[in-house]
């Protein structure tokens, strides 16, 4: 083999090697533990995390004023919990609607 023809195999040779590097370092920095996917993934999580912190934020506020409104005494929010969990006022009378094919059982 002549001087040149072994230079030029041993040039292609770097550049081989070199484009092998640059693509296993890509694939690193795109899939590894450490990666732009994984990454890019937890910012995704993050961000659905914050909206749920922020609506549990809310939703506390909520129930802290619906259990003010109770310990205060109010009797529309009191009611409101009494009709939920099916209690009635003495003197009232209780419907109950069913459609046709609906499998309730009467009550006694």
């Amino acid at each position: 083999m002549k001087a040149a023809e072994r230079y030029r195999w041993q040039g292609i040779g770097r550049k081989v090697l070199l484009i092998g590097m640059i693509l296993v370092l890509g694939a690193i920095f795109l899939f590894g533990d450490r990666g732009l996917i994984k990454w890019y993934r937890l910012r995704q999580d993050s961000r659905a995390m914050e909206e749920r912190i922020d609506s549990l934020g809310s939703e506390i506020a909520n129930m802290s004023e619906r259990i003010r409104a109770i310990e205060e005494g109010d009797t529309l929010e009191l009611e409101r919990i009494a009709r939920h969990w099916g209690m009635v006022r003495p003197g009232e009378e209780v419907y109950i609607v069913r459609e046709e094919g609906d499998t309730l059982q009467t009550i006694p």
